[in-house]
């Protein structure tokens, strides 16, 4: 027997392996209908997948956003490799995962991708959903799978089913003539993704994120429950480029960004006043608030990553370079970014441990901990979407700027009656 325990406590008996597909069936043609996938003992399935022991299980619908989306997304990247594959063959496929706010998936192909393709791969899409074809999830044996991607000439899935764990299933999921290596879960069928998407952006990124294997092109894309949904975050998406400090810093005449030094930021007179202005204004702050200032380096050996842990899980993040053989290290504002060449980034707080690692004399163990900061530039790969010193120039542009704009004239009067502080007499009269 197996006991199937509902989200309102009920328990449904079966005698046999049963679906969570068959088990929405049974409570309602509505819920059938509306099934996404099911929620078992808290992790996802599909809707056919077959359940052989007790569980507790909840139909997920579009009502529930979180897990609909992450599901349409991932539908989405899938249909996007389908179509790129149908449209380019020799195109050979990666990764593709779903996003906070769509998803992407990586390509290898000799030709470049260009945004001028998104139209027609869209296309392609939506006669995929078109198609309602069935989407089956399937085990392999690792042999099995290894011989497939091999003979249709996918050396990176090939490579890829060794690295995965021992015992595990190996899932595959059929997607019409289209078979892809994939955990899932995925729809019952291409025609309940819907087409409330949209490709994005291009960018590049390296097998595994290790910049000595081949360059892969990522095509990003957004997926939504609905066209409403799409069209709002089309919408904040062009609002905020409006707001692109990209955009501003060149527009004010503050700073300017160009290939030659992708990840950094060409200051002007005027933007490094401002950034100088902000710069002092912290100093001041923090040495009231106790804290004394401190300087690490940008890069170090990956041998301080490695025993602080951040190698094994924020590689393919961090920024990376090869120098003289050696692979060494950025640090990054937050732990994480993009993938780029043999040097890279992590936490501010593993170099600056080593600063209290190599404190002499009694001072090393007597006494309080002094609270430490670090003022400088963080590095992240150049590779896609915000990039390296932006961290300081977005961050000092939304500070300023808006002091600058919405306040001048209150900052002025104020300092007319000598009532200014914090960092208003460093901006007051900066902007012509």
């Amino acid at each position: 027997m197996v006991a199937i325990t509902l989200p309102d406590g009920s328990v449904r008996s079966y005698d046999k392996p049963v679906t969570g597909g068959e088990v929405a069936a049974e409570i309602g043609p509505g819920l059938a209908k509306a099934a996404m996938v099911v929620r078992v003992d808290g992790e996802l399935w599909d809707l056919d997948r077959p359940i052989d022991h007790d569980v507790e299980l909840a139909i997920v619908t579009d009502k529930d956003e979180a897990a609909a989306l992450e599901v349409l997304r991932h539908d989405c990247a899938h249909v996007l490799a389908m179509a790129v594959q149908e449209l380019y063959p020799g195109t050979q496929i990666t990764f593709g995962p779903s996003t906070d706010d769509g998803f992407y998936y990586d390509f290898h192909r000799e030709e470049p991708f260009s945004t001028e393709d998104f139209e027609t791969i869209e296309k392609r899409m939506g006669e995929i959903v078109d198609r309602n074809v069935p989407i089956q999830r399937e085990i392999w044996s690792r042999e099995e799978v290894a011989a497939y991607f091999k003979e249709k000439g996918e050396t990176f899935k090939a490579e890829w089913v060794w690295e995965l764990p021992e015992g595990e299933d190996i899932t595959m999921y059929r997607q019409g003539d289209w078979i892809d290596l994939c955990r899932g879960p995925h729809l019952p069928t291409t025609g309940r993704m819907g087409k409330a998407f949209k490709l994005m952006k291009l960018a590049g990124a390296y097998w595994r994120g290790d910049a000595r294997n081949p360059q892969l092109q990522r095509i990003y894309g957004t997926c939504w429950r609905n066209e409403k949904e799409l069209k709002a975050h089309l919408m904040r998406i062009e609002e905020a480029e409006k707001r692109d400090h990209r955009k501003l810093g060149r527009e004010m005449n503050l700073f300017h960004l160009q290939e030659e030094a992708r990840g950094s930021v060409f200051w002007h007179p005027k933007g490094w006043e401002l950034y100088r202005a902000c710069e002092r204004y912290m100093r001041m702050r923090l040495e009231e608030a106790g804290y004394v200032e401190v300087k690490t380096p940008q890069l170090v050996d990956r041998d301080l990553w490695e025993r602080s842990g951040h190698w094994e899980k924020f590689r393919d993040h961090m920024f990376i370079a090869e120098v003289d053989e050696s692979s060494r290290a950025s640090e990054s504002t937050d732990g994480a970014a993009e993938a780029a060449p043999d040097l890279h980034a992590g936490d501010p707080a593993v170099l600056d441990d080593q600063l209290l690692d190599q404190r002499l004399g009694p001072d090393r163990q007597i006494g309080p901990t002094p609270r430490r900061l670090d003022i400088g530039p963080r590095r992240r790969p150049a590779f896609t979407v915000l990039l390296g010193d932006l961290v300081d120039a977005h961050a000092l542009l939304l500070l300023a700027v808006e002091i600058v704009e919405n306040r001048q004239l209150q900052i002025a009067r104020r300092l007319d009656k000598g009532e200014a502080s914090g960092i208003e007499p460093f901006l007051v009269g900066y902007r012509q």
